[in-house]
Order: structure tokens, then C-alpha cells, then sequence
């Protein structure tokens, strides 16, 4: 008879620090969940320790400050930990019962000031100078800015809008995107982003869950972006096609205000990418897994027609009490008692193909 083999159970580990002092140990009992929620682009990320309060230290001696810094790091024991950043109370709730006490964060770096809306205009700079003027208005230093095609605007306005929401939109419309990491605004070209080599390699297997989406509808073949050019005095053109042929034969019309033809193509290309980029789309649970974060690229084999590389829009990594929790991404189980189970640490993905 074949001797039994048995595979190491890799336990789930975390560590929170609170206003700069590590609490892990004292709130390991009270632990229900901790939620990290990571997306590609996003401003902020999200984060949720829900804890048991049957002693109502929570909501009594305890009770937090709006505002007050926690620090997550997650993973497994023995390994490297996922540092998930910085982040600041938002939001506090209690329910019951039993008495559970929610502690809702956003990323610490999101300051009252970048939630209000201004208007300014910026004259003959570059994308980079626009991005390092904003970061330096928040103590921040830009990294990767770009620097291969670096847009020159006679001038662009912001009209009622966040700064970062300006920078994002103007970023958007020309290929490019930033997210920010501690005191980084990290700028980064999508095409680039797309090209990275992936870091993970996701199978079938019994402790996956898996949806696949495939669509045609808004799918392009090609865009164009119209604009009046003043010195020209007449409507000029420029377009893009798509790098993987697209299953129909439309193509996507916009009128933009731009001030040159570089401006325009750059418009059409990013424009057709935002469409297209929901061609094929999947969503993953998992055993937790680290190296799955947004802006990572991905493998998937094993389903055929969808295999390919993948980049991940949204990484949320969950810390359970209990040592299974059911995964259904969003719908009830037709039979319960098939439902899928896994381990208490586990990491969902929603990913899009790129490439051909």
C-alpha cells in the first residue's frame, strides 16, 4: 500500500498597526473579516475590518477617530506578506446581533482638498508638467510619466472637476493612467501595461471559481476622432484600428476638441481601447494568492477559446474568521450542498484579455 502523503496547510496570516502601534494580537479574537479591495486606475483603494464586539470596546473606550491611519499587510505564515498600504477610518458601523463593529477605510492619502472641485486653465505644457503640478499641490512625486509620446496642450481647462479627476480624464484620453501608492503618483501607458509578462499562471482545478464573458456589443473594428482645426479652417480626421481583429465591422465616430492631429490619433487609439477592452472579461476566486493585484497580467489555460493573458481591473483579497466561506461571485448556488468552499484567506479577480 502507497504511504499517505500530507501537503503543509499553509495558515492565513495579517498584521494591522494602528496609529503607528501593531494590534494584531490584541484583535485577533475579534476578527470576522478583513475585505482589501485593489483597482486598476482607482484612486482609492478600500478597506473593511469587521470585528465581534460582544464586549462593546468598540463602541465604547475604544471607539476610533474619523480619520485615524491603519496599515494592512496580509498572506500566509512563513511567507512574504502583501503590504496593502496605508488607509484612513471613513466610515464606522455597528450592528447587531450580535455586536458587530465595521471599520470602513479609504487609502490614507485621499485628503479633503482632493474631493473638491476647481476650475483652472493650463497653457503650454506638457501632460508630465500638468501631472507634476497637481502631484506637487499634494506632497506627491510623479514616477513613470510619460515620456515617448508626451502631449503638448496650448491650453486645457479644468472646469469644476477634482484635480485628480482632471488629471485622470486628460491621462484617459491619451493612452495613459496613474494610480497612487503611498507618496507616489505612479503614471503608466496602458499599451505598456498590457505588454507586462505575466506573473501567475491560473488552471482549473476544484478550489477555482470561474465566469467567462465574450461579447460583441460596443466592440470596434476601428475609431475615428473628428476636430475643426482653426488654422486649417476645415474638419480633419484621424483614425485608429484595432490590433486584434474585432468581430464586426463597425467603427466608433467621435467629434473631440483637439488642437493637432498627434492630439486626435491619440484620442481615436485610447478611445477604441476603453471599448474594447471588455472583449473578453473573466472573474476568478481563489485560495488567497499575493501576487494577484491590479495592473498584474495573468495566464489562463485550460478553457479553450478563452485561454490567453489576462490583466487584472480589481484584486480583492478576503480574511475570514470562519475556515471555509462559499464563493458564488455574486449569485445563489442552485445546490448548496455543491457550493464551493474555500480556504479562509482567499483572493477574487476580475480580469480582461489582452493581446490577441
Amino acid at each position: 500500500m502507497a504511504a499517505e502523503i500530507t501537503l503543509p496547510v499553509r495558515v492565513p496570516n495579517w498584521v494591522i498597526t494602528y496609529q503607528g502601534v501593531n494590534i494584531t494580537a490584541d484583535i485577533s479574537q475579534m476578527i470576522r473579516r478583513i475585505t482589501h479591495t485593489d483597482r486598476l486606475g482607482g484612486v482609492a483603494c478600500r478597506l473593511e475590518v469587521g470585528l465581534e464586539d460582544r464586549g462593546q470596546l468598540w463602541q465604547g473606550p475604544w471607539y476610533p477617530s474619523l480619520g485615524d491611519q491603519l496599515n494592512l499587510m496580509i498572506g500566509y505564515e512563513g511567507g512574504e506578506l502583501l503590504p496593502c498600504g496605508d488607509f484612513q477610518v471613513d466610515d464606522l458601523v455597528l450592528e447587531g446581533t450580535p455586536d458587530l463593529f465595521h471599520l470602513r477605510c479609504i487609502s490614507a492619502f485621499v485628503t479633503p482638498a482632493m474631493r473638491t472641485a476647481n476650475s483652472i486653465g493650463y497653457e503650454n505644457q506638457t501632460l508630465t508638467q500638468i501631472a507634476a503640478a497637481i502631484a506637487a499641490k499634494y506632497g506627491l512625486t510623479v514616477v513613470g510619466a510619460p515620456d515617448q509620446i508626451n502631449v503638448v496642450f496650448e491650453r486645457v481647462t479644468q472646469k469644476r472637476e477634482t484635480d485628480l479627476s482632471f488629471l485622470r480624464r486628460l491621462a484617459n484620453e491619451h493612452g495613459y493612467d496613474f494610480t497612487i501608492r503611498g507618496t507616489q503618483l505612479v503614471f503608466y501607458s496602458r499599451a505598456a501595461l498590457e505588454a507586462s509578462a505575466p506573473v501567475w499562471t491560473i488552471v482549473r482545478s476544484s478550489e477555482l471559481e470561474f465566469r467567462f464573458r465574450n461579447r460583441t456589443r460596443l466592440i470596434y473594428k476601428a475609431a475615428q476622432v473628428a476636430y475643426q482645426s482653426a488654422p486649417a479652417k476645415q474638419l480633419i480626421v484621424q483614425m485608429a484600428a484595432a490590433a486584434t481583429p474585432a468581430p464586426t465591422g463597425d467603427t466608433l465616430k467621435l467629434v473631440r476638441r483637439c488642437e493637432n492631429g498627434q492630439q486626435a490619433a491619440l484620442k481615436a487609439q485610447a478611445a477604441l481601447e476603453l471599448y474594447n477592452r471588455s472583449f473578453v472579461e473573466a472573474e476568478f476566486v481563489m485560495p488567497g494568492t499575493t501576487l494577484l493585484v491590479a495592473g498584474n497580467a495573468v495566464s489562463v489555460a485550460g478553457w479553450g477559446a478563452f485561454d490567453g493573458t489576462y490583466l487584472i481591473e480589481r484584486a480583492i483579497h478576503r480574511l475570514e474568521r470562519s475556515g471555509t466561506r462559499t464563493a458564488t461571485l455574486g449569485r445563489p448556488s442552485a445546490h448548496p450542498a455543491e457550493a464551493l468552499h474555500i480556504p479562509g484567506y482567499t483572493t477574487e479577480i476580475t480580469a480582461r484579455r489582452v493581446g490577441s
